[in-house]
């Protein structure tokens, strides 16, 4: 099943390549276009001057559909594993979940059945929500998604807080942010949610220090595609938050499970690396329509 899957996005992908290589070289695409496809064409027909050529040289072609098909997992199965802790702490924290969904109601009014055509049409007011992107913010520095590596290299050093220094030749460096985001050197109550740090102002003891919060790393390397992630999750958040209460349903699991770690840091949901980061136990839960005061 794993091949058959893999063998059919490799068609969609591939076959949106070779269109959009000939909209390329036939002039029919915005040349200033951001999406990943394009950008990848475009450094492409610049390096090789391949205008005149019918098709992609193959190798190329098998190497894109290979790095497309990565951006498309990175960003939904990180996604997808940010959502889930959004409403694992969400029902753990009432108050801010009442929180989130004052502003929902403010921002999209409180007939929740006009959500998504609110959205369809004025697409805009997902960024109008600044407590639900400090909510997504703080979930992903509690638990963020993914980490990263770098390969070493001759010359490049890490000096530590101790001032060791650490030659990286031949040696591939990971950047663990479960550990960072969470160091008490860099985050007052490291440990706490709390969505108001991402919204006080410079100067306040729960500012965030420039360069420790990295879900989508930072500088050069960062995530290209990190805006998009975003935007889906305030949607998604929008449309489910105010219909739907979300419970964990751990206590009941693991009545039917003896084996395996129950708590790390006194939180039953921690991760577990399962392509991203995820929920232990991938957050058995129980969803129920919500009952909402008249």
């Amino acid at each position: 099943m794993q091949w058959w899957n893999g063998r059919q996005m490799d068609q969609f992908v591939g076959a949106e390549i070779d269109q959009r290589y000939e909209d390329l070289k036939n002039k029919y695409r915005n040349t200033k276009s951001k999406a990943i496809i394009d950008l990848v064409l475009e450094t492409y027909l610049q390096d090789t001057n391949s205008v005149q050529l019918d098709k992609l040289d193959p190798e190329f072609r098998r190497f894109a559909v290979i790095q497309i098909r990565m951006f498309v997992f990175a960003g939904h199965y990180a996604l997808s594993s940010a959502l889930c802790y959004c409403v694992y702490l969400l029902s753990k924290y009432k108050d801010i979940l009442r929180q989130v969904r004052d502003e929902h109601d403010a921002v999209y009014g409180k007939d929740i059945s006009l959500v998504s055509s609110k959205l369809a049409s004025e697409p805009q007011l997902s960024n109008d929500l600044p407590y639900t992107t400090a909510v997504l913010k703080e979930a992903m520095r509690l638990f963020p998604p993914a980490s990263s590596s770098r390969q070493g290299s001759s010359g490049v050093d890490i000096i530590d807080d101790k001032g060791t220094i650490c030659p990286t030749e031949g040696a591939v460096v990971w950047v663990n942010h479960a550990m960072l985001h969470r160091a008490p050197k860099y985050w007052v109550k490291p440990n706490e949610f709390l969505p108001q740090r991402w919204l006080v102002e410079p100067g306040h003891e729960l500012y965030p220090l420039k360069g420790a919060f990295r879900p989508f790393e930072n500088g050069p390397r960062n995530c290209i595609a990190q805006g998009l992630p975003m935007v889906k999750l305030r949607v998604v958040l929008s449309l489910i938050l105010r219909q739907f209460d979300f419970q964990d349903a751990y206590e009941e699991a693991d009545t039917h499970s003896k084996r395996g770690l129950k708590t790390y840091r006194g939180e039953r949901a921690y991760q577990i690396d399962s392509g991203a980061a995820h929920p232990a136990d991938f957050f058995p839960c129980k969803v129920s329509i919500r009952v909402q005061n008249k």
